[in-house]
């Protein structure tokens, strides 16, 4: 090393240490013979140089070395994304003429002949993350006006002579200081650098902010491009990275949005093992369906498809538990359809996150009981002016439900995860929600649709969970003697050839023309010979049908 190099560095460290700073010989842009990263020139000695010239320079800024880079770039997009995005500007320019990849690291002002790089070193490697090339669509957006609101812009402009009014990348990089790895202008740590500009709602009280579940090493890594060892630590860095994303939007770190959830959710970090959930026969099937989700779809008019953000807003999920019919921390800040058919932006209530999807009929889930009333419109069929329907969206209309399992009562209201759910979730660590079950349609418990099955507590183990089976076969009123135990017990109507299950006579959503949710199973049920196919409360455990069930002509038959 010469004598004029070495005052130079001496000067350079000097000077940044009086600002506080580390100096950046030790770091990867000391592009000399002496720097410490991959890229480094042959021979030349100069650490400044590949940047700055005390002489000839350019214009653009202040003893600066290089031309930016002429390329017009690819620019990050989003549906929801409130704020204009333009091509870089100057400050950012002159980073990509080297992080572009397509200017040659030794290309300075001050040289006639480029510094000397090995073979294939000259400019920075396509395979390496630091070329962001010249597609910036999976990079964060550059050159955005950080003024518009739902920006919080304290603490951005500060850091580098350079930044200007908008975002560029010295708003988040100091390229003389490597304090925090990265050449990042404050500790990243816990969303340190995010959450400089993003205020997310709810994020501080967020799971995926405050959990301290750790990785089991089991590959894949979840945290490939980070050195922190929990989820709290990762925050923002679990599913986005602002460089090279894998998604269509979002900087999200995996193109399938599925994976940016699994990766943790499989067995490996959170205690939550979703993935094995989605490999089971009745799904929620994420996996089907790629790049059709957004944050800011109006759930009165979007494609049908199901995503794991449907039902879950990564930034403000807790572990909180409620109350039916509210929404627990699980599925807090989403959109929904109320039961006026009217979107709530958050929902209140579990069902009407349910709702977004289910309110009118999705032609890829079959109809397991065909009804002689069929609604095909869940939101009618809960509907509080039916003559019945499950206690989802109020209390129920009966008033003498003697089969209702304690702390149930008749003033009870159930979530439609007390039916549609994991069929695990009520063993000791089950996991709660409806993610994937053995039993269609991702029921909580068995329950057979089919008539002539011998009945035990097995084959109704989904109604019997909330009504006690005692009390329906063998129950002392008129229902119990005369129509479950004949018609439903092993030793019911016809000698026990035929046996009724529940939903042959009752839907179990609700019914917009019957009581006691009938809605007879047209597989089983037809008209009678008179031509009705009708059910008439009588009141007092009494009523008759007009119907033809298994060959027996009923015109009425009163019970």
């Amino acid at each position: 090393m010469n004598k004029r190099t070495y005052i130079i560095i001496v000067l350079f460290i000097i000077a940044n240490a009086g600002l506080g700073q580390t100096s950046i010989v030790s770091t990867k842009h000391n592009l000399s013979v002496s720097g410490a990263g991959g890229l480094k020139a042959t021979s030349e000695t100069e650490v400044c140089i590949f940047c700055h010239a005390s002489h000839s320079g350019n214009a653009q800024a202040p003893l600066w070395n290089r031309n930016d880079s002429p390329t017009t770039y690819t620019l990050y997009g989003s549906p929801s994304m409130n704020a204009n995005t333009q091509q870089p500007g100057t400050s950012s320019r002159l980073c990509l003429s080297c992080h572009d990849g397509t200017v040659a690291l030794g290309a300075v002002l001050n040289r006639t002949d480029p510094i000397s790089f090995p073979v294939g070193k000259d400019k920075i490697p396509p395979d390496y993350r630091s070329n962001l090339s010249e597609n910036l669509g999976d990079d964060h957006p550059l050159n955005i006006d950080t003024h518009p609101t739902g920006y919080n812009c304290s603490g951005c402009h500060t850091t580098h002579p350079l930044t200007t009014r908008n975002l560029e990348c010295s708003s988040c990089h100091n390229a003389h200081d490597n304090t925090y790895g990265k050449f990042l202008v404050t500790d990243p740590v816990n969303g340190g650098i995010c959450l400089r500009c993003h205020d997310q709602t709810n994020w501080a009280s967020c799971t995926h902010n405050t959990s301290d579940a750790t990785w089991n090493s089991t590959p894949p890594d979840p945290w490939p491009y980070t050195e922190w060892n929990s989820v709290s630590e990762n925050a923002c860095n679990n599913c986005h990275t602002p460089h090279g994303g894998y998604s269509q939007y979002w900087l999200l770190k995996s193109s399938a949005e599925e994976d940016n959830c699994l990766v943790c959710h499989n067995g490996n970090v959170a205690s939550k093992n979703i993935q094995d959930l989605l490999l089971k026969t009745s799904i929620h099937p994420v996996m089907n369906f790629n790049n059709i989700h957004t944050p800011v779809e109006d759930p009165q008019n979007m494609s049908v498809h199901v995503e794991c953000s449907d039902c879950h807003n990564p930034h403000q999920t807790t572990n909180a538990s409620a109350s039916p019919p509210d929404v627990p921390g699980a599925l807090q800040g989403l959109t929904g359809i109320d039961k006026d058919g009217a979107t709530v932006s958050p929902a209140q209530y579990e069902y009407e996150i349910c709702l977004k999807c289910h309110e009118n009929n999705i032609p890829s889930i079959p109809t397991y009981v065909p009804r002689y009333d069929a609604q095909n419109n869940i939101r009618i069929e809960f509907a509080e002016i039916n003559p019945s329907y499950h206690p989802v969206f109020a209390i129920g209309k009966n008033s003498n439900v003697p089969s209702l399992i304690s702390p149930l009562d008749v003033n009870s209201i159930i979530y439609c995860t007390d039916c549609h759910n994991n069929d695990e979730a009520d063993v000791v660590g089950g996991i709660v929600g409806p993610h994937g079950s053995n039993y269609a349609p991702l029921l909580r418990k068995r329950q057979v649709f089919e008539d002539y099955n011998t009945e035990s507590e097995s084959i109704y183990a989904l109604c019997y969970r909330c009504h006690d089976r005692n009390v329906i076969i063998n129950g002392n009123s008129r229902v119990s003697r005369y129509i479950h135990n004949r018609h439903v017990a092993s030793s019911g109507m016809m000698g026990g050839r035929v046996k009724a299950a529940c939903t042959t006579c009752h839907d179990p959503h609700g019914s917009v023309t019957n009581t006691h949710l009938i809605n007879f199973n047209t597989d089983y049920v037809s008209a009678s010979s008179g031509g009705r196919l009708e059910f008439v409360d009588l009141g007092s455990d009494s009523g008759k049908c007009y119907l033809k069930c298994h060959g027996k002509n009923h015109n009425p038959k009163t019970y």
